[in-house]
C-alpha cells in the first residue's frame, strides 16, 4: 500500500493554485509541488497540518488515500 496526498484535487474543487497555497501558507512553492504531484517519499505532518488549516480540512481523508502499489 502506499499514501498519495490528493491535493491537486483538492485545490482543483477550490480553485486554487499552487501558488496561492504557497503564499496562504508560507511553504515553499517546491514543497507544495512536490505534494501536488506526489513526488515526496515521506510526508511532513507539519506542513500537512499546515495544508488542512489552511483548507479548513479536519479529516485527513480528504487530502490522503491509500493506493495498492
Amino acid at each position: 500500500m502506499e499514501i498519495q496526498f490528493k491535493l491537486k484535487e483538492v485545490l482543483n474543487q477550490r480553485g486554487m493554485s499552487q501558488k496561492d497555497l504557497a503564499e496562504k501558507t508560507g511553504l515553499r512553492a517546491n514543497a507544495i509541488s512536490e505534494m501536488v504531484n506526489n513526488q515526496r517519499t515521506t510526508i511532513n505532518r507539519e506542513h500537512a497540518a499546515i495544508v488542512a488549516n489552511m483548507l479548513e480540512i479536519t479529516d485527513m481523508n480528504v487530502l490522503f488515500t491509500l493506493h495498492d502499489k
